[in-house]
């Protein structure tokens, strides 16, 4: 705390006053982050994949910019049973990618029960650590992150759908 109470000129003591620890800080900052994605995508008028894909290209933007700090804190649990707990930032996310995931199930005509196969799907696939590998390590553009990780994500769930 006192490392980043120093870079944003703030004494340790007003840090603290906002922020009892780093991990609370931490969240906040993925609180805005998340926030963010949740009104790009109410701003938009798309819809289905197209609306997928909108917020998937905004996501992999923020990564770049944001994705060393997420996943320095990221949680050690999946999506599923951060949800099933009830966690916080669960549900915003949840909130953030819910409408474009359940378009993405009508323009694959697959049932809206296998919306928790989504999230899943869709939280290892768009894993922030995976998105920096492909833009950073593999030096990929981020649209043709954006396209493949979509690609990848509706094939997985025709496949999940098939069995």
């Amino acid at each position: 705390m006192q490392s980043i109470a120093r870079k944003a000129a703030l004494s340790q003591a007003t840090a603290y006053r906002h922020f009892p620890s780093v991990e609370a800080l931490v969240a906040a900052y993925h609180e805005d982050v998340i926030t963010s994605l949740v009104e790009h995508g109410e701003r938009s008028r798309k819809t289905g994949k197209e609306l997928f894909e909108h917020q998937a290209a905004r996501w992999v933007k923020l990564q770049n910019v944001h994705g060393p700090v997420i996943v320095r804190f990221s949680s050690q649990r999946g999506i599923l049973a951060r949800l099933q707990n009830a966690e916080e930032m669960a549900a915003l996310t949840c909130g953030a990618w819910d409408q474009a995931l359940r378009g993405v199930l009508i323009d694959l005509a697959l049932p809206d029960a296998l919306l928790n196969v989504a999230r899943f799907l869709h939280n290892a696939l768009f894993d922030p650590r995976e998105i920096l590998d492909l833009t950073k390590t593999a030096g990929l553009p981020d649209e043709q992150v954006v396209r493949r990780l979509s690609d990848a994500f509706y094939g997985a769930l025709k496949g999940w759908a098939s069995d």
